[in-house]
């Protein structure tokens, strides 16, 4: 292989390895309802684990064939993207989350799909393990080149799922890996020129001519193109996701109407992202002043002249209060582009602003006090599943409520409707959450501030800047008697005693409102006490989904049946099981096949602590930065693109520069040292700056984070190319043992930090990161320079 093409292939290869993830994270958002975003990338590490083990059992045989094997294993890479992907994808909609904890078949179809995604990022490390191991003498800018390559490939991926479907776009992925194995290919081999092209071809064919992936038959827009007429009318690509309007005669939306309506519910377009419900668009909403939708304008004295609906789109309350002659203004914030542009067209009235950005952001930079202020609907009918424990919300923090409540003018109403759950779990959250913010505001009676009602499905809350009078409390007996509603919490004076539309067996619910309405202590015993895990969500821990407490789990055992717990808090469950089934893989194709060689005398506990603690605490890092900047950057897939794009590309030139470092002992301990204190400080640092950042315009918001990454990322980038080279020049054949134990931890770390991050918060992922490069330091300072010879 040429010099110059050797670079331009590992270049390629990286950043369509890196690419390759980003478009994974979305197709499985479509197909499954989230993004596995630590799934996949610990799958592509796993694979990269994988070929270090494959480097040591078969080092002479794919040396003495270094030629063939270089651009074989980038075709390789290309034949599984087109004919395995589509066999993850097929299976990948198959698994059924809730059968995964009744019977152990169904997770047949998961494992099916998770080795069909390990194998395109296997071939591909295959070959930028063997191009490091043939030329460790340029390793600090072949390393600089796959990190870069690596940082261009999120961000073009990023570019392509804007204006491309990702069917379309994951052929095209095998298509470049065939460029690059022409690239990395010996001039003049016809056979291998001659796969490229085929290779080449087919990538493009496929990528004009390829269908949409089949979804879970589980998934919302599943169910509505079952129906008759169905069909699909808007079908739209975006990073932020699929977005798709579905009409059919007996689609309809009826969410928190009362059951004393009697007439018909008129059908209503629907919009899907990725495949889950985002709101209907009625074109009567007459029906909704029968609905608790319509609470928040019956209850003050006029209607309020200036609303703000935050993350609005398909919001019911839209064309409910657009029938209010009163309303002056209707501000309508929503993060999708795409969703925000289809609700400002479809009702078209000039009231009407729906502003496309996130409504963290929008808070953080607006002026503009509101007479009303509306929260997007919570839960799901019926309860859900807790798969959305997985999923950061920041609209839902501390944060977010003390910017939400500065935004209420003084005699304004802040409302939010809540699917009820069995037992109650988001409206006690919520409430928690609403009543710390009252009295952190100075408010000493939260008690006298807040209305609720109930229905049958749904229960809704006001929450008043001001003590509402007498005049509020009897429209809101009026409102609740008309449409069958319980006075869940009258201001001032607690649950109804004469209201009994909707009877519940146990009174959980009006103890929850009275204890967490009541002292600040009367609070605090109860969230402490109770069942799940209540407590008011922050920016550094955002997981308002997640209700599991691990210290309760034989008294939800004792509710809810043995084995039961998983099917009403899934998502914590799943990512524990998970990282127990990528441990165990880990270990079985990377750790124990290395076992076959026998392990070398000299320096190997070094070499393990070294290079197991320098994969740990990287990935620690790298999944809780792009958890935070998903408040920054406003979407999980903007977050992983954007914090992989700068780690890696600071990564890429802080190892450029390890050819010109010596190789003594100062620097290699200095270079982990340094990482330790990144990690210590990243994560504490982050919210400093982002809550001053966060209203700047979002050129500005991408250039000072990226900036703020790539600064850290540079030192990071030196740890492991400068130990590396040591290794090398010293005991070669521990190489590839170092390149598999990087990998098995590095797959480890994925799931472990999102665990870490649910019960503990960032800071706490910060600080096992550093914990773990301080493992590194001690094994570079006590235990590798010692057993090693100087160089």
């Amino acid at each position: 292989m040429i010099c110059g093409f050797k670079y331009s292939a590992v270049f390629l290869s990286s950043a369509l390895l890196v690419g390759l993830q980003i478009v994974l994270m979305q197709v499985m958002a479509q197909i499954q309802g989230h993004h596995f975003a630590y799934i996949i990338i610990a799958l592509a590490l796993l694979g990269f684990g994988c070929s270090g083990t494959v480097l040591a059992l078969a080092r002479g045989f794919l040396m003495r064939h270094l030629a063939k094997a270089l651009p074989l294993s980038l075709l390789l890479a290309a034949f599984s993207v087109l004919a395995f992907l589509p066999v993850c994808f097929t299976f990948a909609a198959k698994t059924d989350f809730q059968l995964l904890f009744a019977e152990w078949q169904a997770w047949w179809p998961m494992l099916i799909s998770a080795s069909a995604a390990f194998l395109p990022f296997f071939f591909g490390a295959v070959f930028l393990g063997l191009v490091f191991v043939s030329d460790t003498q340029n390793i600090g800018k072949l390393y600089a080149a796959n990190l870069t390559g690596s940082a261009c490939g999120a961000a073009l991926a990023i570019a392509a799922l804007h204006m491309l479907h990702p069917e379309n776009i994951l052929p095209l992925c095998a298509a470049l890996f065939s460029v690059a194995a022409f690239f990395a290919g010996p001039r003049g081999t016809g056979s291998i020129s001659m796969l490229c092209a085929v290779l080449f071809v087919a990538g493009l064919k496929l990528g004009y001519f390829s269908q949409p992936h089949t979804l879970s038959p589980y998934k919302p827009v599943s169910y509505a193109l079952q129906l008759p007429k169905a069909e699909i009318t808007v079908d739209r690509p975006h990073p932020m996701g699929r977005i798709q309007i579905v009409t059919a005669p007996a689609l309809r939306t009826g969410a928190g109407i009362s059951l004393q309506h009697g007439g018909d519910i008129p059908a209503a377009p629907h919009m899907f992202r990725s495949g889950e419900g985002y709101g209907a668009f009625p074109a009567d909403a007459e029906i909704f002043k029968n609905s608790l939708h319509a609470l928040p304008a019956a209850l003050p004295d006029s209607v309020p002249r200036r609303v703000l609906i935050l993350h609005a789109s398909g919001s019911l309350a839209i064309p409910l209060l657009l029938k209010e002659s009163g309303i002056e203004q209707l501000d309508a914030v929503e993060p999708h582009p795409v969703a925000a542009e289809l609700t400002q067209n479809f009702f078209g009235d000039t009231r009407l602003n729906v502003i496309p950005r996130d409504g963290r952001a929008f808070l953080g930079q607006t002026g503009s006090q509101y007479d009303l202020i509306l929260l997007p609907q919570q839960g799901a009918f019926g309860g859900g599943t807790g798969l959305q424990a997985l999923q950061e919300d920041y609209l839902i923090t501390r944060e977010s409520f003390h910017a939400i409540w500065d935004r209420l003018s003084d005699d304004g109403i802040l409302f939010f409707p809540v699917y009820l759950d069995r037992p109650p779990r988001r409206i006690l959250k919520l409430l928690a959450l609403t009543a710390d913010i009252l009295r952190e505001s100075g408010i000493n009676d939260p008690a006298a501030h807040i209305a609720a009602l109930r229905s049958w499905d749904m229960i809704g809350v006001a929450v008043f800047k001001n003590p509402p009078d007498g005049n509020v409390q009897e429209r809101l007996a009026a409102f609740a008697r008309s449409n069958g509603f319980d006075r869940l919490w009258i201001p001032g004076e607690g649950p109804s005693k004469s209201d009994g539309f909707h009877l519940t067996q146990d009174s959980l619910l009006e103890d929850g409102f009275a204890a967490l309405l009541g002292t600040e202590e009367d609070s605090r015993a109860f969230q402490e006490n109770y069942l799940f895990r209540i407590t008011p969500p922050t920016d550094s821990r955002p997981y308002f989904h997640q209700f599991i407490r691990w210290d309760k789990l034989a008294e939800i055992n004792a509710v809810f049946g043995s084995g039961n717990i998983a099917f009403v808090e899934m998502g914590a469950v799943l990512v524990g099981i998970t990282a127990l089934l990528l441990a165990a893989a880990s270990f079985i194709l990377i750790v124990t096949p290395l076992f076959a060689l026998g392990w070398p005398r000299g320096g190997r506990l070094g070499v393990f602590l070294y290079f197991s603690g320098i994969g740990l605490g990287f990935m620690f890092l790298e999944i809780a930065l792009i958890q935070q900047f998903t408040l920054f950057w406003g979407h999980p897939l903007y977050s992983a693109a954007g914090v992989i794009a700068a780690l890696l590309c600071g990564m890429g030139i802080g190892s450029f520069f390890t050819a010109r470092l010596p190789d003594c002992p100062k620097i290699l301990i200095a270079a982990p040292v340094a990482a330790a204190g990144l990690a210590l400080l990243l994560p504490l640092a982050l919210p400093v700056f982002m809550s001053s950042a966060l209203s700047w315009p979002e050129f500005w918001k991408w250039t000072g984070g990226i900036i703020l990454l790539l600064l850290p990322a540079t030192a990071l980038g030196t740890v492991f190319p400068l130990m590396l080279r040591r290794l090398d020049n010293t005991l070669p054949h521990q190489v590839p043992w170092a390149w598999g134990i990087n990998g098995c931890f590095s797959v480890l770390a994925a799931p472990l930090a999102v665990l870490i991050a649910m019960q503990g918060g960032f800071p706490v992922v910060g600080l096992a990161a550093a914990l773990c490069y301080f493992v590194a330091v001690a094994a570079a300072g006590f235990f590798m320079l010692r057993s090693l010879p100087k160089a």
